[in-house]
């Protein structure tokens, strides 16, 4: 549902998103009065906060969150500083570092766009994943780096729309996010703010083919944007062979409730081909469900499978069948995701509803529950 502006004042305005369960608001007011976890600001590699935003949230948050800051200068380019929030309500504090050192990366005038690009994808999307590492569930957001780092408006509305419909679509837990407009710029008019508006209601109009945002590996890397093939499976099993034996009762309960799904089993799909084969399965199933255990955390093949399904933006379900962490290379992709618990102490037959369930919810949002 999106509340429509009217032709009055824009401030004290806002507009509703909904994504799943969650909830994004954009609105005109003041950052620092928000009510969620987590306040943000934009800042420098020295977290100085010398102007913008960032000086005024520094001011409200008083000295004491001094201390916290000197241990945690010289960050670069895209990442995120947690501290206190000092005297403000706020549990934490996010410093998105959006200014380096001058010639930073040594990016010469042409490469700026991907290097700004770079910065704002990263530094949401860091914001975002903290939130499931610190068991949070609400987060208040200036233009990350459209006001005193000068970005342009336009492109930190159009990346900011991705990055955030990414992370809300692929979850269905309940998350409130909070993006403030206030104080941007004095010469921007009643057309530059529907514009940004617009940015995050073509995420939620059905009618429009959900595109997920690209996350780089480097800030001179060239994202082309992937075509979808057309959905064949429901499900794409990525597992160790070495853990059969669950896999194979994950695929029973998914015979019952008649999901279906592409699995490799050993000695059924190999050839020249078999690398292909892999890649058009996860592209053509809607859902991939990794099989997380002490064995596949150290497959280099599943760490792919994974990777790939994040690339042509696919659900990813984790199932748990022990209490392994995630190895580093998954925890990136695997962090902000729901799992599901197949370990030994638990009813299999609950939880395997509650998979569906879970299942379900993805397939109808699609339309594709049968």
């Amino acid at each position: 549902m999106i509340n429509n502006l009217t032709n009055t004042p824009l401030m004290g305005k806002e507009r509703k998103y909904r994504f799943n369960n969650s909830e994004l608001i954009i609105r005109f007011g003041d950052l620092i009065e928000s009510k969620t976890d987590v306040i943000v600001c934009s800042d420098d590699y020295e977290l100085s906060a010398s102007g913008g935003a960032s000086k005024a949230i520094r001011e409200a948050c008083g000295d004491v969150i001094l201390h916290d800051i000197k241990k945690k200068t010289n960050a670069e380019l895209g990442d995120v500083v947690v501290t206190t929030a000092g005297n403000l309500q706020h549990k934490f504090l996010f410093h998105c570092i959006t200014r380096g050192k001058t010639g930073d990366f040594g990016i010469v005038p042409e490469e700026a766009d991907k290097l700004e690009e770079y910065v704002i994808q990263h530094s949401i999307s860091k914001c975002l994943r903290l939130l499931t590492v610190l068991d949070l569930s609400s987060i208040a957001l200036p233009c990350i780096g459209a006001g005193f780092a000068g970005y342009g408006f336009e492109r930190v509305g159009r990346i900011m729309s991705a990055v955030m419909s990414d992370f809300l679509l692929k979850t269905n837990k309940s998350y409130r996010i909070e993006i403030y407009l206030y104080g941007i710029r004095e010469d921007f008019d009643m057309m530059d703010y529907i514009a940004f508006f617009e940015q995050f209601a073509l995420r939620v109009r059905p009618e429009n083919t959900y595109l997920p945002a690209k996350i780089t590996d480097s800030p001179l890397v060239d994202n082309k944007q992937m075509i979808k093939k057309e959905e064949k499976f429901d499900v794409f099993i990525s597992y160790s062979r070495l853990d059969k034996e669950k896999a194979d009762l994950i695929c029973k309960y998914l015979d019952q409730f008649n999901i279906s799904y592409w699995i490799d089993r050993e000695s059924v799909h190999h050839g020249n081909n078999f690398k292909v084969e892999i890649i058009e399965a996860i592209q053509t199933s809607r859902i991939l469900i990794f099989i997380s255990s002490v064995n596949s955390n150290k497959s280099p093949n599943t760490v792919k499978e994974v990777s790939i399904a994040e690339k042509y933006g696919k659900v990813v379900i984790p199932i748990r069948i022990d209490n392994s962490a995630y190895d580093m290379s998954l925890e990136y992709d695997l962090c902000n995701r729901d799992w599901m618990n197949f370990q030994e102490d638990v009813d299999y037959d609950e939880s395997a509803k509650k998979l569906f369930e879970n299942i379900r919810f993805y397939l109808d949002r699609d339309g594709k529950i049968k």
